[in-house]
């Protein structure tokens, strides 16, 4: 093997999983299926060098993963393509996997739309669905449909925008081709994903450099480019292989900080400042700042920008029109400098995370000791209550076995304090799954929605509420339930509800899974005003999972968050002493 494939874990876990789902809709065995799904999990839970492990042929070493599924992890380490890959995704016509990216559609339903009704592609699933065909299909009835046309909607709606872990692993490849190239002496990304946004559309790569055009071969030499829509001097444009836009600006290295304080946005916030630069008859542009004499202002750094313009240096995640004019002026006119915003090696442990108790890839004692690597000094399991059988939740007997396995863990990791909790479904009627002397046994609950989403908004309103004044209440899991690229949150009148969390002292939860980040940073001010403690929680299925706090902080930046204002920045004595305050009988 002369070199490695630019194929990586992540992307062959995702490339097993979907290779089951294909398998499941062609009618496979429900063995050779399960081989595919659990392989992807297996190979996902595992860390280490996969590379070096294909080159001693150990892969089928991993527990779960058999000879034949070893064999394709091999072809696309090696090769980056599999024959056997081939084969299965012959079986399909390819537009189904379009299908089955609609919420709520997975291989099952996928494949009963497909032999029964002989759809194919979206927009055959649109018109039967209006034509009330899909109806007609067992366990699939009118809600079906109209829960389909919607999943169809969102899926138009996002198109051409990623996650960011998606985005940033396509980011980093290109801002590493570029860093390294004849004469560069700065490169940075910009825009959205400077700013934290919860989803990216196009990648800005901004490079300072008074030699562009090596910087331009450099770029487009770049593994994983699709199509070059667009070569210029000091401009390029590529799609790549995932279908992201990538956008190469090579500048001069004096207009840099004004390039990058420009290219990262955002517009509405570039327009704000542009017009106070005008009202002192000044311009502002990509290129520099200018007085009224047509001088060209020393600009070296972005904080130089802000200062000439009377304002604090604000930062790149709060730039969105959000009253951080507003507040950098006040700050800049007391002399004052912004807060620190938290960062991840703030985070001292995590709440609500899943084991293999319930709907978890991985034990909770692999789990304990994926927190452990990480040094955190306490660690929350939350598997999913009773009422999600759906998701293997726990009945009152196997809570008490939880907490027996719980015990003895505590004694192999005595440098860790772990929790037992419960992520409690909220009943339609806003009751906890659980009668409350089972609750008031957790060190806390997580009380969360899974079900019913579709309730008209003062219901869904009323329902969070009683939960959320349960005593036994700790953490509000994922506010809203939106799922990123796939589906909106369900309707609730968000500002009652949290000031309802703030009069029962409920910590609200910053759900870290990067297709959740749900609370939405928006409320980010309204959360200071409130003085709202929030929980950067991972919601993690798995070892892996547990990285996610990352995306977590993220956001919280981006709500102007500091690690004051995050419960599990506490140290762990306050930290203990905050969850006993909120579980309360």
């Amino acid at each position: 093997m002369s070199e490695k494939s630019s194929i990586g874990k992540a992307e062959i876990t995702r490339t097993l999983e979907q290779l089951g789902h294909i398998l499941e809709i062609a009618g496979s065995s429900p063995f050779k299926v399960r081989a595919f799904v659990n392989g992807s999990r297996a190979l996902e839970n595992w860390q280490g060098d996969l590379f070096q492990l294909v080159e001693d042929g150990n892969v089928s070493s991993i527990q779960g993963i058999g000879k034949g599924l070893a064999s394709i992890i091999e072809d696309l380490v090696q090769d980056g393509q599999s024959e056997a890959e081939t084969e299965i995704r012959a079986l399909i016509p390819e537009s189904l996997l379009q299908i089955l990216r609609i919420a709520g559609l997975g291989p099952k339903k996928v494949r009963a739309i497909y032999e029964k009704l002989e759809i194919e592609t979206i927009d055959d699933l649109e018109k039967a669905c209006k034509e009330e065909l899909i109806q007609s299909l067992p366990g699939l009835g009118k809600t079906s449909e109209n829960s389909i046309l919607k999943g169809i909607n969102n899926l138009r709606r996002f198109s051409g925008r990623s996650l960011i872990p998606n985005a940033q692993s396509v980011a980093e490849r290109f801002l590493a081709s570029v860093k390294d190239a004849q004469g560069v002496t700065k490169a940075e990304i910009a825009g959205s994903m400077r700013r934290n946004r919860e989803t990216i559309g196009d990648i800005d790569v901004l490079v300072a450099s008074l030699e562009p055009e090596a910087v331009r071969q450099a770029f487009l030499s770049t593994e994983g480019i699709k199509e070059v829509l667009a070569e210029g001097e000091t401009k390029s444009r590529v799609i790549s292989e995932e279908g992201m836009g990538v956008d190469l600006r090579v500048v001069e290295p004096k207009s840099f900080a004004p390039a990058l304080h420009y290219f990262t946005g955002s517009k509405e916030h570039n327009t704000r400042l542009r017009q106070r630069a005008r009202d002192r008859g000044w311009k502002l542009n990509e290129y520099g700042l200018w007085n009224e004499a047509g001088e060209a202002l020393s600009t070296p750094e972005e904080k130089d920008i802000f200062s000439l313009l009377d304002l604090a240096w604000i930062p790149p995640e709060l730039r969105e029109d959000n009253g951080e004019i507003e507040w950098a002026e006040k700050l800049f006119a007391e002399k004052k400098s912004w807060n620190e915003l938290v960062t991840a090696d703030q985070i001292q442990g995590v709440l609500h995370c899943h084991s293999t108790w319930s709907d978890g890839k991985a034990t909770l004692q692999e789990m304990v000791q994926a927190a452990s690597d990480m040094g955190w000094s306490y660690y929350g399991t939350a598997d999913h209550s009773r009422t999600a059988a759906y998701a293997g939740g726990l009945s009152i007997e196997q809570l008490a076995e939880q907490l027996l396995e719980i015990q003895e863990l505590r004694k192999e990791f005595p440098q860790m304090t772990i929790l037992q909790g419960i992520e409690s479904d909220i009943l339609q009627d806003g009751s906890l799954d659980y009668p409350d002397e089972v609750l008031e046994r957790l060190d806390y609950v997580v009380a969360s929605v899974h079900s019913s989403f579709s309730m008209p908004r003062k219901d869904q309103t009323a329902r969070i509420e009683k939960a959320l004044r349960h005593p036994c209440t700790t953490v509000w899991g994922h506010p809203t339930g939106r799922l990123l690229l796939q589906r909106d949150g369900y309707e609730i009148d968000m500002d009652h509800l949290l000031k309802v969390a703030a009069e029962e002292g409920v910590i609200v939860e910053l759900n870290a899974h990067p297709r959740r980040l749900d609370v939405d940073w928006r409320w980010g001010r309204r959360i200071q005003e409130l003085g709202l403690d929030v929980g950067i929680h991972p919601d993690a299925h798995s070892t892996h999972g547990l990285k996610d706090v990352q995306y977590g902080v993220m956001a919280a930046r981006k709500m102007g968050l500091s690690s004051t204002q995050i419960t599990n920045c506490m140290e762990r004595d306050e930290y203990l002493e905050r969850i006993k305050r909120c579980h309360h009988s």
